[in-house]
């Protein structure tokens, strides 16, 4: 049906998918990122969590996996680190409608230091197979806070300076990308 000319390849790829009801930019597994971190200039810098979640239409499964920063401790003669506590990252509420996903992705931890509040989010996630995301929910006002899709930066909150008050309460920050 299509000439296998280089210059027509594309054309014809897009062609079949749209006479077949398929996106041509369709993708059938995709992933992301929801990453907190400690800017420079405060204590603790750094990742603090990242967060990744896992789409893929053609089994029409959302996972996740996660992993966690250490912090430094340093008491003038000895420094050593300490691992996250209280940590807590799932995804839920999962709904695949023709070719759209709906899901639910929260996370929680805290400084190994134990006498530090957590670190949470809660996030509703639309992705469309055609690529297409949008996100809604919140997270705390500290840390800073980096949602990516596919690599592509869809939001992204810098905590001011020293602001270790904002961990306290939940849902501080409330987010919406279309």
């Amino acid at each position: 049906m299509c000439s296998f000319h280089t210059s027509l390849v594309t054309l014809c790829f897009l062609a079949l998918g749209a006479l077949s009801g398929v996106p041509a930019n369709a993708q059938s597994s995709q992933e992301g990122l929801v990453e907190s971190r400690i800017l420079d200039f405060d204590p603790q810098t750094g990742v603090k969590s990242q967060h990744f979640y896992f789409v893929n239409f053609s089994d029409e499964t959302v996972t996740s996996s996660f992993s966690t920063g250490t912090s430094k401790i340093n008491l003038g003669v000895i420094e050593f680190e300490v691992s996250s506590i209280r940590d807590n990252f799932k995804v839920s509420s999962v709904l695949f409608t023709d070719d759209v996903v709906t899901f639910t992705l929260e996370g929680t931890t805290a400084s190994g230091v134990a006498v530090m509040p957590d670190i949470d989010y809660r996030f509703d996630f639309t992705v469309a197979k055609s690529g297409q995301v949008s996100v809604s929910g919140c997270h705390d006002g500290y840390p800073a806070y980096l949602i990516q899709h596919q690599g592509k930066n869809l939001y992204r909150f810098e905590h001011a300076s020293m602001g270790l008050i904002k961990l306290f309460g939940t849902c501080d920050q409330e987010v919406r990308v279309d």
